[in-house]
This record gives C-alpha cells, structure tokens and sequence, in this order.
C-alpha cells in the first residue's frame, strides 16, 4: 500500500486557484491560508468581529449537532480533528500517522505527543477512542460518517494509539471519514456547554447572539494572531454587510453576489471569493431510473442544451465558475480525465427526436440564490433545442420537507457542497443515500463498493477516476456551475482561509 503523510500526492490540486479579474474598481482578494513563515512573524491583534448567519446558542457547541454557520467556525476554532483538508490536501493534525492493516479493516490511529485540552489535560488515545464512538452513535448527525466503524471494538493500544476496526473493508477510511469530521475532545464528555477542545481558541462566552473566542496560549500549533474571536449572529445578509460597513463588526461571512457586485467601488471593503473550492455546485438532476431520463440519449441531450458560461454569468452574475457535471473541482482526486462541457444545440435537438421526446418538467426552487433564474433560463436554452420546459416552482422552505421523497423525481433542481469527488460520490449515490437523486443502480452501487473497499492508494484513486468518468459520460447530473458565497471584509484583513466549509481566522492579520 502507498502510505504518504500528504496522501496520495499524485491526486492534489491546490486550493487558492485563480480567482479572476477584480469586478470594477473594488478589492477582489482569494480567502487562502497564509503560510507558517508569513503567521510566525505577523503582528497579533487583541480583536476580530466576525458575523455569520448562524451561532451557537448558551449550550455550547456541540460537535455531534452543530453543522453550519457560525457554530461551525466557533467549533473549528475551539476543536482540533485528527485529520483535515488543508491547501487541497489531506493532512494530518491531532494524528501523527494513520494506517491501516493489510485488508483495511482496521486503522491505527496515531497521536502527536505535545497536544493538550484548554483544561490542561494531554490528549489522548482513550479520548479519541469516546469522541469517535460518541459521534458515531445517533442521534449524532455525524453518525453516517462512521456507519462502517464497529465502535464496540475499538481499542486503546496505548497513550497515543488507537485502533479502529471496520465491518467491511475501507480503503478509503481516511478521506471519506477522519478528513470529514473527526474532532476529539476529552473522554466522557456530557455537557458539551463548556466545549473543552484543543484547538487554537478556547471558548470564553456564548449565548444566542454571540460567541467570543480567546486565544490558546498553549496551542501545539501556530499561535493565533487574533488574540479575541468574537462570531456575532446576524441571519441577513445585507445586515451582516452593513455591519462592516457601519464598523460594527469586521468581517461579514456570506453577502450575496448582488450586494458584491454593488459593492464593488467600495474602496473600504475587501469582496472576498473563497474559490470553487468552497462553492455549492448546482445541478438540474436527472434521475436515470425514471422516464424519460431511463434514455441515456436524453440525458445527453440535456446535457449538451446547456450554456453553462451563460447561466453562470447571468444567474450567479460572475460570481461563479463554469462545472462539467462532477463534484469534487479543484479538490484532491478530481479526474484529469473531465473536460470542460461544449454546448452543442444540433446535437441536442437530433437526439431528443430521436428518443421522442419534446416536452419536460423540471421541479425547482430558490434553493439557493439564483437558481430560480438559473432554471427560467435553461427552459430558454432548451428551447433552442427543440423541448418545452415547465417549471414545477416549489416554496423553498418546503424544497427539501420529505427527504424520502428527493428520489421519486425524475427531474429536479438540486445543489452540493462541493468536496473530494470520492466522497462525494461515496455519500450522495450509494445504495441507501437519501439524497440519490441521479437514480445510480444496482451495477453502480457494486464498482463504487469495490472502489471503497480497494487498499492502494493508487489503484483506488484509479477506481474513482472511472467512476467519476463514467459519471461523467452517462450520470444524471447537469452540473452546470459551482457558486461561490462572497464575504465582505474591512479593507487591511488578510490571511482567512476556509477549512471544510468554516471560515478560519486564527492566521488572520490586520492593517
């Protein structure tokens, strides 16, 4: 097995990409993470306001419940996890090495021996042994994420190893688990209120307004440059810009791309772009198990009547990337093989005749800012290829009401959080996934599982690319777009970068 501390280096891309051209006159700046040299030697600054559209209320945070929003920031701050994606790679953090043995159905979890919790505790392997057992229990909503762990077996080898056997074979257990969610905090943990971690802050106060951070002076990293977090709730997102803009806070975590564009020949706010990355990809589903979408000629028929550039530009105005119907760009184990998606009307047009098929239905939504336009404007461009698109508008608060039912339609407006393509795959079309909106079958579901449970490192990542590629050529998915939510930041702020979803300022600085 190929065993590499930056796994599987062959399958990086860099996070950071070009972000583009600054819109007008206004600061347009990449959120990337600022090396170790560039943080060792930065000023530290005693205060940083942030505001997010969700916070943490007076019970803490709890890593078994709290998913989005400011309560994910503050928990990434105040939590260490034993592994992360870190500048498009998975890295190590609170473990040293994890390995496994020669079937993948158990890993040796090993830690590093300079961590401590905020209360002064070392961290330990009986520690990871209960948070990994305690976020795979229900009604954990992480639980899915260790479905295949056998937590009653797991066992504390000695003070910094533990080992963690599977119910099947996992080669991919790393990626598709501890890189996901795998905090840890002290063993026998009930009262998630005080949050003890050993992440770079530890938490001061939190209520339902606000949750203030200190920095960890014994922190076994790099020390924060922020020396006091403060993560305001604020829910709209025009507020948590005028916050910044009034200087009530300093940083403003989601704007819309509207208020970007508006914004642009502000000279006193930085408009910041977190990347593909951390976009949302959207998608028109197309269901293969139900007519007319059971055709592969109509879903590449659908496929080829798309004007991504257009749809992109005019629906997520600018703020946003053309996609080719995968997840996982610009992440590790993104296939070479996908190539940027041509518009081909002819095309399209001869092979709906073909398949008989001159009308469709397409159930949608303002899920997401933008698709509403996104879907009145595809019903355009199917025009051109000869199909009458109905919108089926459904009340967004009502989009996602019966998840048992996501699957039932054959054809749909949807959005992913965009991640590592094998997890991706691996969590929204498997067999029991509720959120199997393409309709992968039986074959399917039988090469994803040997994909799975492959142990080289690259003979799986070669496993995962033919999957991805024949996703690719036959999978139900238009993915026409990755949509990037733009922050505000008073102008001088610099080195936030975004780890799994959550906004990060410990290597933040301030001019």
């Amino acid at each position: 097995m190929t065993r590499n501390p930056e796994y599987n280096r062959r399958r990086v891309l860099q996070f950071g990409a070009a972000v583009g051209a600054a819109m007008g006159t206004g600061a347009l700046v990449s959120c990337g993470r600022s090396d170790d040299a560039k943080s060792s030697s930065a000023k530290t600054t005693s205060l940083l306001r942030v505001a997010a559209a969700d916070a943490t209320n007076s019970s803490g945070l709890d890593p078994r419940s709290s998913s989005i929003g400011a309560s994910l920031i503050a928990l990434r701050h105040v939590y260490d996890s034993l592994m992360v994606l870190k500048d498009g790679s998975y890295a190590y953090s609170l473990a040293e090495s994890v390995e496994p043995n020669g079937d993948a159905t158990r890993w040796t979890v090993r830690l590093r021996k300079n961590a401590t919790f905020h209360d002064g505790r070392p961290v330990r392997a009986a520690d990871v042994a209960y948070s990994i057992k305690t976020l795979a229990t229900p009604p954990s909503n992480r639980a899915s994420v260790y479905a295949d762990v056998d937590t009653a077996a797991i066992k504390v080898v000695d003070e910094h190893a533990v080992e963690i056997p599977l119910k099947r074979p996992r080669g991919d257990f790393k990626e598709s688990s501890l890189v996901v969610f795998s905090v840890v905090f002290p063993d026998g943990t009930k009262d998630f209120a005080k949050a003890i971690g050993s992440g770079p802050y530890k938490l001061s106060t939190s209520d339902e307004r606000t949750v203030r951070l200190v920095a960890n002076p014994d922190y076994w990293g790099t020390k924060p440059t922020i020396q006091t977090l403060e993560i305001s709730r604020i829910a709209d997102p025009t507020a948590r810009l005028n916050a910044v803009k009034s200087g009530q806070v300093d940083y403003a975590v989601g704007i819309g791309a509207a208020s970007a564009r508006a914004e642009r020949a502000n000279r006193a706010l930085s408009i910041v772009r977190t990347g593909v990355a951390n976009a949302n990809g959207l998608s028109f589903a197309m269901n293969q198990r139900l007519a007319p979408f059971d055709d592969p000629r109509v879903r590449r028929a659908v496929r080829l009547s798309a004007d991504r550039e257009a749809l992109v530009a005019k629906s997520l105005l600018g703020l946003g990337t053309t996609a080719d119907d995968v997840i996982g760009k610009d992440l590790p184990g993104y296939a070479p093989g996908i190539a940027p998606r041509k518009r081909d009307v002819a095309e399209a047009r001869r092979l709906f005749k073909e398949a008989g098929v001159s009308e469709l239905t397409l159930r949608t939504s303002e899920i997401v800012p933008g698709m509403l336009s996104a879907s009145r404007l595809f019903a355009q461009q199917l025009a051109e290829a000869g199909v009458k698109l109905t919108l089926d508008e459904v009340p967004a608060d009502s989009y996602y009401a019966d998840l048992t039912s996501l699957a039932t339609h054959p054809f749909q407006a949807f959005y992913y959080i965009n991640r590592p393509a094998s997890v991706h795959l691996a969590t929204v079309t498997h067999q029991k996934a509720p959120f199997n909106v393409t309709g992968t079958g039986k074959g399917w579901w039988r090469r994803l599982a040997i994909a799975q449970t492959t142990t080289d490192d690259d003979a799986r990542a070669k496993a995962f690319d033919a999957l991805q590629m024949e996703f690719y050529d036959n999978g139900g998915d238009v993915l026409w777009g990755f949509q990037e939510q733009p922050d505000a930041a008073r102008t001088g702020i610099e080195g936030v970068y975004v780890n799994q979803s959550a906004a990060m300022f410990d290597r933040a600085t301030t001019s």
